[in-house]
């Protein structure tokens, strides 16, 4: 539907990026309505791991325009592409941001419908450790009342299944009303490529892999890869439940039953919970005849999740 264009903001000297509706696009309504869309959504968001959209509008001329800060990094899908399966804590580190931004767009009211791997992106900073951004809600649902009648039918048509179809939950083909457990059913697809280096469900057109989905149970992670652990995997089947009830309810849910498991497994990820402190550091670690504290990973991780073990009991 657009183009995005790396760009600067003259006033503030800084980098931004400005996404442009292609003109063939400007006179279709439903189109406007979902560019316009993307940028109300990414708007109600305030969260370091959705993108952030600072302004939008039309030119003169007619060219409609959202503006939103500039990334540096590369989508999971290039990574998955050149480095699938990724290991287990890379995994659940990528995994527990990116659903932290869909769970304050479920509390904000907005259901993404098509999460996906080419729409989160994964920065990359010399001085930084990496930052997850979820991109592109310009197929969102928001929740009555902050659509109104016009915007709702222009955006979406009934009983119209949108998104990919890779990524879609069973009742999502049915083109009705979603609830937050559709979103969760795509983190566990995304999770599962993650982990596999393979879709739980493929085909060579979208009714034989909706078909896949709706009636086929996927094979078991583990089963693929053996060194997945067997409640990584767990969390994983649970979010590949064909029913929407018996799934996490949203996606608030599924991370703290994500991080839950990885703070009991040891996993080192990009949690502030789970940042190690200077005695469980010492406790695993040699120290050099410098003073540099060598760690033993595998040490630290068993220390991380004993000490869980205890705060919990």
């Amino acid at each position: 539907m657009g183009t995005v264009y790396r760009a600067r903001h003259l006033l503030m000297d800084r980098p931004v990026a400005i996404k442009v509706l292609h003109p063939q696009f400007v006179e279709n309504e439903a189109a406007r309505s979902r560019f316009q869309l993307e940028a109300r959504a990414a708007v109600l968001l305030h969260h370091a791991n959705a993108v952030s959209v600072t302004d939008f509008g039309q030119t003169a001329d007619g060219l409609v325009y959202i503006v939103m800060e500039f990334l540096n990094g590369h989508t999971l899908r290039e990574i998955l592409a050149k480095e699938a399966p990724l290991e287990t804590a890379r995994a659940t580190s990528i995994m527990l941001q990116t659903a932290a931004a869909v769970a304050a767009a479920h509390k904000a009211g907005i259901i993404h419908r098509d999460l996906k791997p080419s729409n989160i992106l994964v920065t990359k900073s010399a001085a930084a450790p990496a930052i997850v951004k979820v991109l592109d809600f310009g197929i969102a649902k928001l929740a009555t009342g902050i659509l109104d009648d016009e915007d709702a039918s222009a955006v979406t048509l009934p009983g119209t299944p949108i998104g990919t179809p890779r990524y879609m939950a069973p009742e999502q083909y049915e083109g009705g009303d979603l609830t937050p457990a559709a979103d969760v059913y795509s983190l566990g697809v995304i999770l599962y490529e993650m982990l596999t280096g393979m879709a739980p469900f493929t085909g060579v057109s979208p009714v034989e892999i909706a078909i896949k989905h709706a009636n086929d149970a996927p094979l078991c992670p583990r089963e693929i890869v053996a060194a997945i652990p067997e409640d990584v995997e767990r969390v994983v089947l649970h979010a590949l439940e064909k029913q929407p009830q018996a799934r996490p309810a949203n996606a608030a849910d599924f991370r703290a039953e994500l991080l839950e498991t990885a703070e009991r497994l040891g996993l080192e990820h990009h949690a502030i919970t789970s940042a190690p402190d200077i005695r469980a550091l010492r406790g695993a670690a040699l120290e050099s005849p410098s003073g540099r504290l060598v760690v033993d990973i595998a040490k630290l991780r068993e220390t991380m999740a004993t000490d869980k073990t205890e705060k919990n009991n």
